[in-house]
C-alpha cells in the first residue's frame, strides 16, 4: 500500500496526545468517609487491576482511531502489480480525447466527441488543486508544459473536431514523451474514444510498467453511416463537346439496408447528373454516372449524397483537365506516310506532329496521346526505354513492321516488350473476317457492321508468335486465324501491333473504311489522365505540367478555392515538370486548390478527407481488455458507460482505488468501541 500524501503522516506523532493522558492522570479524587471499610478492603486488588485493562484498551481504542484518520487524509492506495511505490515528484493527469470525424456520431448523452469534453470538464473539476494536467487529441498535444486547473478548462473550450487520424499506440508514446521530458513521478491518462478497430493497434503499444491508464469507450447509439468512397473517369481521353462516363464506389457501413439514397453530380457548380442508390446492409456499390464534357481546361467535380449524423465524407471533390488537341506523333524512317498525315489533319481534335528516327526529342514523348512507329529500320536502346516509361504512364504505341526479311529489329522491339516474335513473311493472299467489337478501341467509331461490309485484302503479312502469358489478345483476325492487330496493357498504357505495313504493296488497309476506327481509337486510348483528387494529411507530394510557362523566379503558391487560404509549399522544378512538397499543416479543409503563379491558375487539385474514419467497427468494453492484456500496459482498467451517466463514470474513476473512505470507518468503530466501553464496563 502507498499513499498519496505521504506528509500527513506525520500527524501519527497525535498518538502520543493519548498517552500522555493516560500516563497524567489529572482526575481529581473525592474523599468519601465511611463507618466501616472492611468489605472494601476484600475487593481493592481486583478492582485495580480490572481498571488498568480497561485504561489500556481505551488507549489503544484512542490510538486507533487517531492513526486511521491520520491514514486516511493521507490518500492511502493499494500498490498495483509491476508498480513501483517510490514514486515521487510532480503529479500529472494526461487526458486524451479523441476528435476524429467518427466522434461526430451520436451517443446516449449527444454526440459522442461532446460526451467525452463534458466529461473531461467533470475530469478536471474533481480532481485535486495541485495536480497537474496535460490535454492531447490527434492534431497536437497541450505542449511541452503542463496545465493548471483554469489552462485545462481554457484548453479543453477549444478543441473541435479534426480531419487528423492517428493511430492509439502514438497516442500514448506521445503521452509517454512527456512523462519523461517533464520526469513526472506519478501520472495517470484517461483515454476516451469510440476505439475504432482499425486504430486501435495494441500490438504497437509501448511498454510502461509506471502509470495508470483508464480507457473509457463512447459508445454509439446507432452505428450507421453511408460514404463516397472513390471515383474514376473511365474514358481515356476527355474531349470538348464529348459524353465521359464517371463510376462512383458508395459504401453501405451500416447493419441496415438504405433505399434511393439521392446522389447528385456537380460540374463547376452546375448540376450534371442525379440519382437514386440502393445499398444492402455492408455492401459497396459502384454508380455509373454520365455527364457532357465542356471547354479545354480544367473542371471542377462534386459528387454528394444525404446521411446523417456522420457528414464528413459526404461530398467527394475531384477535378479533370480537358485537352484542346490530342496529339499524335508519328515516327517514320525517313518516308512519312500521307494516309496518316490526311487522316489526323482532317479532323480539328488532333495536333499532328512528325520527327524522323534519327532526330526524336525524347523529353516531349510524354506530351503525345499515341506514338505511332512507321516501319522503323531499327530501334535503338535510348528508344525503347524511353518507350517503355511513356506507356508505364499512360501513352499508346501502334507498331508498324518493315518490310525485310531480316526480322532482328522488329523481334529486338518485340522482345523488349515481351510481346512475342514475328516468325516468317505469309505472302499469299488473305482478307480481315473478323473484328472484336466490343473492344474499347471500336466502341465509340463502330455501333454496327453490315454483312456486305468492304474490309481489308492482304496480300502479304507477318505472322506473329505468342505465348498467352504475353498478356497480347487479338482485336482483327485474318481469314487463316492469323492476327491482323494486337494489344497488350503495359503498364497503365497500351501497344497495338499491326501485321502489315502501310505500304500499298502490303494491303489496301489504309484506303479501308477499318482505317478510321482502328486509327482514331488508338489516339484517344492514348495518355493518362491526372490524379483526380488526393486526400488531406497522406499525400504529400504534388505533381504539375509547367513545359509551356518559359523559366519564372516567382514561385507557385496554393489557394483553397472557397477561402482566403493561400500559402507557397516548398517546389522543385526541371524538366518541364513541378514538384510540390507539402505540410499538411497548411491543408485542414477539403475542397479545390488552386495552382496559382502571378494571378493565373495552372492546375487544380482536389483534395478528400481520409476515408478511415468511415468504418463504423468498433471495440466493445470486453474486446478491449482483451486486446490490451497481451500490450505491453500493466496497470489498466476498461470502464464500460453504457448504463451510466458520464458523470458516475466520473465519480467511479476517482473512487475506484481510494481506501480513505474504509480508514474513516475504522475511526468510527474504534470511537463507538471506546464509548461502548466506558458505558457498560463496570
Amino acid at each position: 500500500m502507498s499513499f498519496n500524501h505521504p506528509e500527513i503522516l506525520y500527524g501519527l506523532f497525535a498518538l502520543l496526545i493519548p498517552i500522555i493522558i493516560h500516563l497524567f492522570n489529572f482526575r481529581r479524587y473525592k474523599k468519601l468517609y465511611f463507618s466501616n471499610i472492611e468489605f472494601l478492603k476484600n475487593i481493592t486488588a481486583e478492582t485495580r487491576k480490572q481498571n488498568k485493562l480497561k485504561h489500556l484498551i481505551v488507549l489503544l481504542l484512542r490510538m486507533l482511531a487517531i492513526a486511521f484518520i491520520v491514514f486516511a487524509f493521507a490518500g492511502p492506495e493499494w500498490d498495483k502489480a509491476g508498480k513501483k511505490p517510490d514514486q515521487t515528484g510532480e503529479q500529472l493527469r494526461l487526458v486524451y480525447i479523441d476528435n476524429s470525424f467518427s466522434m461526430m456520431a451520436e451517443g446516449e448523452n449527444g454526440q459522442l466527441f461532446h460526451e467525452a469534453i463534458n466529461s473531461t470538464r467533470e475530469l478536471i473539476k474533481q480532481s485535486a488543486r495541485d495536480l497537474r494536467f496535460a490535454l492531447l487529441d490527434n492534431e497536437s498535444s497541450s505542449g511541452r508544459n503542463t496545465l493548471n486547473k483554469e489552462a485545462a478548462y481554457s484548453k479543453l473550450e477549444q478543441m473541435t473536431i479534426s480531419p487528423a487520424y492517428r493511430k492509439m499506440a502514438s497516442i500514448i508514446q506521445s503521452g509517454l514523451n512527456l512523462v519523461k521530458e517533464k520526469e513526472i513521478g506519478k501520472y495517470e491518462m484517461f483515454i476516451y474514444s469510440d476505439f475504432q478497430k482499425n486504430a486501435f493497434d495494441t500490438k504497437n503499444f509501448p511498454i510502461d510498467s509506471l502509470g495508470d491508464y483508464y480507457f473509457i469507450p463512447l459508445k454509439q447509439s446507432r452505428s450507421r453511416n453511408i460514404y463516397i468512397d472513390s471515383c474514376w473517369i473511365s474514358t481515356p481521353v476527355l474531349i470538348p463537346g464529348k459524353h465521359a462516363q464517371l463510376m462512383i464506389r458508395i459504401k453501405n457501413a451500416s447493419p441496415e439496408d438504405y433505399e434511393k439514397v439521392p446522389l447528385t453530380l456537380h460540374i463547376d457548380g452546375q448540376q450534371k447528373a442525379v440519382a437514386g442508390v440502393n445499398l444492402k446492409a455492408g455492401s459497396t456499390e459502384t454508380v455509373k454516372v454520365s455527364f457532357s464534357l465542356g471547354s479545354a481546361g480544367w473542371h471542377k467535380g462534386l459528387v454528394e449524397i444525404e446521411d446523417y449524423p456522420i457528414t464528413f465524407d459526404d461530398k467527394f471533390y475531384f477535378a479533370f483537365n480537358i485537352q484542346k488537341k490530342l496529339k499524335v506523333l508519328e515516327v517514320h524512317n525517313g518516308k512519312a506516310s500521307l494516309a496518316l498525315q490526311m487522316f489526323y489533319q482532317s479532323d480539328s481534335a488532333f495536333q499532328f506532329e512528325r520527327m524522323n528516327y534519327r532526330q526524336i526529342d525524347y523529353n516531349k514523348l510524354k506530351d503525345f496521346n499515341l506514338i505511332i512507329l512507321n516501319s522503323l529500320p531499327s530501334y535503338s536502346s535510348g528508344l525503347l526505354k524511353q518507350l517503355k516509361t511513356y506507356q508505364e504512364k499512360g501513352g499508346t504505341v501502334l507498331f508498324f513492321p518493315q518490310e525485310v526479311t531480316d526480322l532482328t529489329e522488329e523481334n529486338k522491339f518485340l522482345k523488349s516488350f515481351q510481346a512475342g516474335r514475328i516468325v516468317s513473311l505469309d505472302t499469299a493472299n488473305n482478307r480481315v473476317v473478323r473484328i472484336k467489337q466490343s473492344h474499347e478501341l471500336f466502341k465509340e467509331s463502330i455501333n454496327k457492321i453490315p454483312e456486305n461490309a468492304e474490309l481489308p485484302t492482304v496480300n502479304q503479312h507477318f505472322r506473329f508468335s505468342y505465348p498467352i502469358s504475353s498478356g497480347l489478345q487479338s482485336l482483327v483476325s485474318l481469314l487463316n486465324g492469323d492476327a491482323f492487330l494486337l494489344k497488350k496493357n503495359i503498364g497503365k498504357g497500351q501497344l497495338f501491333l499491326l501485321s502489315v505495313s502501310l505500304d500499298e504493296a502490303f494491303s489496301n488497309f489504309s484506303t479501308q473504311a477499318l482505317f478510321v476506327p482502328v486509327m482514331y481509337g488508338a489516339a484517344i486510348s492514348g495518355g493518362a489522365l491526372p490524379q483526380l483528387f488526393y486526400t488531406l494529411k497522406k499525400d504529400e507530394i504534388l505533381t504539375a505540367d509547367i513545359s509551356s510557362l518559359p523559366s519564372a523566379e516567382t514561385p507557385f503558391s496554393l489557394k483553397l478555392a472557397s477561402s482566403d487560404l493561400s500559402f507557397i509549399p516548398e517546389q522543385q522544378s526541371g524538366n518541364g515538370g513541378l514538384r510540390l512538397l507539402l505540410r499538411n499543416d497548411n491543408m485542414k479543409s477539403d475542397g479545390f486548390y488552386q495552382l496559382i503563379l502571378n494571378d493565373s491558375t495552372w492546375q487544380i487539385f482536389a483534395f478528400n478527407f481520409d476515408r478511415n474514419e468511415s468504418q463504423t467497427a468498433f471495440y466493445s468494453a470486453e474486446e478491449i481488455k482483451e486486446r490490451l492484456s497481451s500490450s505491453g500496459l500493466i496497470s489498466f482498467e476498461v470502464l464500460d458507460s453504457s448504463d451510466n451517466t458520464q458523470s458516475n463514470v466520473i465519480n467511479s474513476l476517482q473512487t475506484a482505488s481510494k481506501l480513505w473512505m474504509l480508514f474513516i470507518i475504522f475511526a468510527l468503530l474504534m470511537l463507538l468501541a471506546e464509548v461502548l466501553v466506558l458505558r457498560f464496563w463496570r
